[in-house]
């Protein structure tokens, strides 16, 4: 199997935890895991706390998409009497003044790459390989950046979680092609290649936007109905459910968990 060097991944725990369970099932729990704000999921502002498909029937599916998914829209910046407020949180209190109260794409761009260009280039040019553990939006920013997608087309990259994407670069650390010479056929716009096969990846992706979008659906598509299994589980990797973000990941509710950590919005 692939032999890494050191981990990079966010402050974020639920992050930390999938770092955690892949370094153990590899084997290769003794090498650095390196944990930074700069990797943290875009700052979602008023919709933190809030169920997608809610919002989708409140604003519309145009509006949350342009929210979630576009270059420049922020959503509805975060009062700072919202009770996720990240001044309420000790991991931000030396970083407050960096956090701002909503951010677009853009804005976790601008984050990410001052980390991509501190912290993951060094590595790269010691020839170190890495693994990156990260969340949706922030890792978009970061393959944005990586593949040279533009503005417009951005809106329309969407990433599976816990799907493996790998990539080799080049000594300007820009992407190899593919063995194949082509981009993904999941999403058409990757060099990098998804170890679990593009085709699982489409069917991840689709099953995504059925569970955000369509208000017709109101089970978790994630866990299907199997709630106790995904609760014994979730007890099993996070621990006794007595503290509240405890409770949020092993609920059987998909709804509960957007209610910590600015959940993957």
């Amino acid at each position: 199997g692939m032999k890494f060097d050191e981990v990079h991944t966010s402050l974020l725990r639920r992050c930390i935890r999938t770092t955690n369970l892949v370094l153990m099932e590899m084997g290769q729990e003794y090498i650095p895991v390196h944990k930074h704000w700069r990797l943290n999921e875009r700052h979602y502002g008023d919709l933190v706390g809030k169920n997608k498909k809610e919002v989708v029937k409140i604003h519309g599916k145009d509006q949350v998409r342009r929210w979630r998914r576009s270059w420049d829209e922020p959503p509805p910046p975060m009062v700072d009497s919202h009770p996720f407020h990240p001044a309420l949180d000790p991991r931000y209190r030396d970083v407050l003044e960096k956090i701002p109260k909503c951010e677009s794409l853009q804005c976790t761009q601008k984050r990410s790459k001052v980390y991509w260009e501190k912290k993951i280039i060094p590595s790269l040019e010691e020839g170190k390989t890495l693994l990156i553990v990260g969340h949706e939006n922030n890792l978009r920013s970061l393959i944005m950046n990586l593949e040279g997608i533009s503005e417009d087309d951005i809106i329309n990259l969407c990433l599976p979680r816990a799907v493996p994407l790998a990539y080799r670069l080049d000594e300007h650390f820009k992407p190899l092609d593919r063995p194949d010479g082509k981009l993904d056929d999941a999403t058409g716009y990757l060099r990098g290649e998804w170890l679990g096969g593009d085709e699982a990846v489409k069917e991840i992706l689709d099953r995504d936007r059925k569970q955000v979008y369509d208000t017709s659906i109101e089970e978790n598509l994630e866990i299907g109905t199997d709630k106790e299994k995904w609760r014994r589980w979730m007890e099993f990797t996070v621990g006794e459910t007595t503290q509240p973000e405890m409770r949020a990941k092993s609920s059987e509710i998909g709804d509960f968990v957007e209610k910590y950590e600015n959940k993957g919005w």
